[in-house]
């Protein structure tokens, strides 16, 4: 397997003096690393929690993203700092159609994970409020790139536990998060191959148990990631094999990674290993660093959201 030079960033980061690469750089060439990329990938690739299909709801950039630009539009009212978060407002700034959007947040509400709320100041009017349950199962990346953060450079206060504990906070977190994207996308934009991973259905959680497994046998652990195989992989991320075998399929002719009989690691890109560090290295320092802006003592407290 491939070993990658870890004090390098991928060759797509123009803008490395940048504070968040910064300390991106510094994570990057911690000794640990690799260590906290499997638990990063273990996480990632659990199956959910929830009874209804989350994965099938979440893990696909388009939905995604639409989800995670609602918590950002939610978290900025309710700063006093923009307009309701109306299905309409989110029409106009998600990234898919208005008819997927209104279809989406459909799907949304029916699963109890988005709630129509009156407005105060006119009864006719409804606003969009991401629930407890939606703002968990999106920061579940963020969550994970945040532990993996403090493993490798321990905060002075417990920054994970308290983002946990707090869906108020949680949402204000997020929300910063989806800021930085609208301003300036350097966290998503410059990373091509796991964008592409990402339109795929479930291709992160099966990039993330690739990636994991190869970490795994670098450090020579048993970190009970799923096995490769086309049917341990279909269940576990609640898609068809079909739908696996293409995946991968693809994945070997576009040459990133391949699977031999048996659902052995065959090969991986050294390419898509150093984008995969160095986007996860960036990840952690961006939501650590707005963790500790959320959770400083000095700062406001969000608003209590309801169930």
């Amino acid at each position: 397997m491939p070993t990658t030079r870890r004090n390098l960033f991928h060759s797509t980061i123009h803008d490395a003096a940048h504070p968040t690469w910064r300390w991106a750089r510094t994570l990057l060439a911690t000794p640990d690393f690799p260590d906290a990329l499997v638990d990063y990938c273990v996480t990632m690739t659990r199956p959910p929690g929830a009874s209804w299909p989350s994965n099938k709801v979440f893990v696909q950039k388009l939905r995604y993203l639409t989800c995670y630009i609602l918590i950002g539009s939610y978290a900025r009212w309710q700063r006093g700092e923009g307009s309701p978060p109306t299905l309409a407002a989110l029409q106009r700034t998600a990234v898919a159609s208005p008819r997927q959007i209104a279809g989406f947040i459909k799907d949304l509400r029916h699963g109890g994970y988005v709630v129509a709320e009156q407005q105060e100041s006119d009864r006719r009017r409804y606003h969009l409020r991401p629930t407890a349950a939606l703002i968990q199962e999106v920061a579940r990346s963020p969550l994970a790139f945040l532990a993996a953060s403090e493993r490798l450079e321990p905060s002075s206060r417990p920054l994970l536990a308290a983002i946990s504990a707090s869906p108020e906070r949680m949402c204000d977190w997020l929300g910063r998060s989806v800021d930085c994207y609208q301003k300036d996308d350097s966290l998503f934009a410059p990373f091509r191959t796991i964008v592409q991973l990402t339109e795929r259905e479930c291709g992160y959680p099966l990039m993330a148990a690739i990636l994991g497994t190869h970490y795994a046998a670098q450090r020579g652990v048993d970190a009970g990631l799923p096995s490769l195989t086309y049917r341990v992989l279909a269940e576990r991320f609640q898609v068809s094999r079909q739908h696996i075998g293409n995946m991968l399929a693809e994945a070997e002719r576009l040459g990133w990674f391949s699977i031999a009989a048996g659902g052995h690691l065959r090969a991986i890109s050294e390419d898509l290993i150093a984008e995969f560090e160095t986007w996860s290295a960036g990840q952690m320092a961006h939501f650590r660093g707005l963790a500790e802006q959320v959770c400083d003592p000095g700062g406001v407290a969000p608003k209590t959201m309801a169930e």
